[in-house]
């Protein structure tokens, strides 16, 4: 099965991301992907921009060199409660909010395995986040099972993050197989992103698709422009 969506993408609007979203597109459209979202880090990220750049994205075309271009952020979880360090006025103007952990000091304490898990589970039943993000990194401790259920009850889809997968958030390869065990089990939306944080790694996707494996297509959602646009209709959207 080939996959033409990359539903997590970082541009160079944040220092420690390298190109620039045309050489994104332009790396993109050269392996024939044809829907990118751009999922610019949230403000509470150390080097990320103002929320102002993340809400700027309405200046941007809806394609881009025949290519589809998703307004997208990565809200970081901001507590226990299940906050986002985004505001009203940037997700009016996404197409997607995908988030998860990032080692922000708003957090605070990452290694307690109840509040990680309470967290997360309270950022699908606020219902701002489609996609919630590198669930399998380490130093983030949580409940898997306890959060493939949520993700299943409140059509929120799990990422498998290729990143995670290759380069990135060292000892997340055991815990992305697991959860994927439990996806299988429940049967939650999965998302395939590559986290590109440079132009060629736009679209790789190749480790995740050999952990997704056979997995039902139907729920995931890069198979298909139809297929997404039916998942963001069950969250109240339309992209």
């Amino acid at each position: 099965m080939k996959f033409l969506i990359d539903l997590h993408t970082h541009t160079n609007t944040t220092p420690h991301a390298y190109s620039s979203l045309e050489e994104n597109i332009r790396a993109g459209k050269e392996k024939g992907i044809k829907i990118i979202a751009n999922t610019m880090h949230g403000p509470f990220l150390q080097d990320s921009p103002h929320w102002w750049a993340i809400a700027n994205q309405r200046t941007l075309p809806k394609y881009i060199d025949g290519i589809r271009i998703l307004k997208g952020v990565e809200a970081n979880v901001i507590n226990k409660n299940g906050d986002i360090d985004i505001n009203n006025k940037v997700i009016e103007i996404c197409d997607i909010v995908i988030g998860g952990f990032h080692s922000i000091p708003e957090y605070g304490d990452i290694d307690n395995i109840e509040k990680n898990t309470t967290a997360i589970i309270n950022v699908m039943k606020n219902n701002l986040v489609d996609i919630v993000v590198h669930l399998g990194n380490p130093i983030f401790p949580i409940d898997y099972e306890k959060v493939v259920i949520a993700a299943k009850k409140h059509n929120v889809a799990i990422e498998i993050n290729n990143g995670s997968l290759t380069t990135s958030r060292e000892g997340s390869k055991p815990n992305c197989k697991k959860i994927m065990e439990l996806c299988l089990k429940y049967k939650p939306y999965i998302s395939l992103g590559s986290d590109a944080h440079f132009s060629s790694l736009v679209g790789e996707l190749s480790e995740s698709i050999k952990l997704v494996g056979n997995y039902d297509k139907e729920l995931i959602l890069n198979t298909s422009e139809e297929n997404l646009k039916e998942f963001f209709k069950l969250r109240g959207k339309n992209i």
